[in-house]
C-alpha cells in the first residue's frame, strides 16, 4: 500500500510522452442523466490542484452535466494515450466549483484555471446557451471574453474529479494495472494490483 497516487505519476509521464499530439490532452468523461441513462462528452484536461489526485476541467453552468452530477456526482473518465498505446479510466467524484463558491481556496483555483485558458477557450462562454435552438446570427458567438486578468464570467467552471479508483492497460506490455484507494488513519493509501490485460 501506498500513501501516494502510483497511477498519478504515470498519468504525467503518459502526458510528457504524447505532448507532440494536441489532442492527447482530450478526454471522455462518463456521466449518468436523472433519468438513468448514460452522458458522454469529450473534455480538457487542465491539471490538478497541486500534488493532490484531484484532476480539473472546466465547464459551462449551463451545461446538461450540471444536473447529471447534482443527481449522482460518481463519474468516470476514459483516456486514450495513442503514441504510448495506454488508456486510463479514472472513477471518482466530481464537484464543481462555480463563480457563488465561498470555499476562499478553491474559489482562487477556480479563478487560476481562468488565467490559464486560452482566448479561445475563455470566448467559449460567451456563446449562446447551449440548451437553445440555434439562431443565423453568427455574431452571438464573437463576443470578445473578459482577459485572463478579468474577472471570469458567471456561467464558467472548474470541475475537480477526486479520483478513488484507478484502471491503467499498457497495451505494449500487454499488462493492466488496477489502483484502489481507502480511508486509513484519516489518509488515503492506495493498493495496487497487476492484471491481464
Amino acid at each position: 500500500m501506498s500513501a501516494t497516487a502510483p497511477w498519478r505519476r504515470s498519468l504525467l509521464k503518459s502526458l510528457d510522452l504524447n505532448k507532440e499530439l494536441k489532442y492527447s490532452t482530450f478526454f471522455q468523461l462518463a456521466t449518468v442523466r436523472p433519468n438513468g441513462k448514460p452522458a458522454n462528452r469529450t473534455m480538457v484536461y487542465r491539471g490538478f490542484v497541486g500534488e493532490s489526485t484531484k484532476l480539473t476541467f472546466t465547464t459551462d453552468s449551463r451545461s446538461s452535466k450540471m444536473d447529471d452530477v447534482k443527481e449522482n456526482p460518481w463519474s468516470e473518465i476514459c483516456w486514450y494515450m495513442p503514441e504510448s498505446r495506454e488508456q486510463y479510466r479514472l472513477s471518482g467524484k466530481l464537484y464543481i466549483i462555480k463563480s457563488d463558491e465561498k470555499d476562499a481556496e478553491l474559489k482562487k483555483i477556480w479563478h487560476e484555471a481562468w488565467s490559464g485558458l486560452s482566448t479561445g477557450g475563455r470566448g467559449w462562454f460567451t456563446w449562446p446557451d447551449a440548451a437553445q435552438p440555434r439562431t443565423e446570427n453568427d455574431k452571438e458567438f464573437e463576443k470578445d471574453p473578459p482577459g485572463q486578468d478579468e474577472d471570469p464570467l458567471s456561467n464558467y467552471c472548474l470541475c475537480v474529479l477526486d479520483v478513488y479508483e484507478c484502471e491503467l492497460s499498457k497495451l505494449r506490455e500487454k499488462l493492466r494495472i488496477e489502483y484502489h484507494s481507502k480511508e486509513e488513519g484519516g489518509k488515503r493509501v492506495w493498493t495496487q494490483h497487476d492484471m491481464n490485460p
